[in-house]
């Protein structure tokens, strides 16, 4: 994003703020541009360091709604609604870009564990069958396969749960790495203001 679109999509989003303190944040980001190509950077890469324009104006229209409402500019009814929208807007993009991938893929990993758990259960069980058959044969049967062959498989599943426990492991601990740099990034472009 260049310098032109960064500005304007930042002046669209400080809505209804006095045109004085427009001016004043968009002077401060022109100068952040000044100087970031003054350092070398492009102005794609000053644009991507300062973050989203439109989560950084609705922040300052939040901010500046509050400081109208601290020095008695509006009424209070027009002062909560219009911070109230504001605040949904900014905070909708939190919801759907941070909650909505987050949820879904905890859904996932809690699938997979149960998976994984699973199989060694499973497992054991199998391993335990034939002598289950032995002690209450009116209650377990082997479906007329070989004792070896639910001792065997049943080691063959345990091993596997095994391995997918310990996979499921090391899957778990980058899932929450990549979640916390992931909400550190969000963050960041949320609040980075200079």
């Amino acid at each position: 994003m260049n310098k032109e679109t960064f500005l304007s999509e930042l002046k669209r989003s400080l809505g209804r703020m006095p045109e004085s303190e427009k001016k004043d944040v968009l002077y401060d980001y022109e100068e952040h541009f000044r100087i970031g190509t003054a350092e070398g950077k492009s102005e794609d890469q000053v644009a991507a360091s300062l973050g989203n324009p439109r989560l950084i104006g609705k922040s300052y229209a939040i901010d500046s709604l509050l400081e109208d409402r601290k020095e008695g500019g509006q009424a209070p009814a027009s002062f909560v609604l219009r911070a109230v929208f504001a605040s949904i807007s900014l905070t909708f993009f939190n919801l759907v870009v941070v909650l909505g991938p987050f949820v879904g893929l905890v859904g996932v990993m809690i699938g997979l564990w149960a998976t994984a758990i699973s199989l060694p259960i499973s497992g054991v069980a199998a391993v335990l069958a034939p002598l289950a058959a032995l002690i209450i044969p009116q209650w377990v049967s082997l479906g007329g396969l070989s004792a070896f062959f639910w001792i065997f498989g049943g080691i063959g599943v345990a091993a596997l749960g095994v391995l997918a426990v310990i996979g499921m492991y090391l899957l778990s601990r980058l899932f929450l790495r990549a979640t916390a740099a992931y909400v550190k990034l969000n963050a960041r472009i949320v609040t980075r203001r200079k």
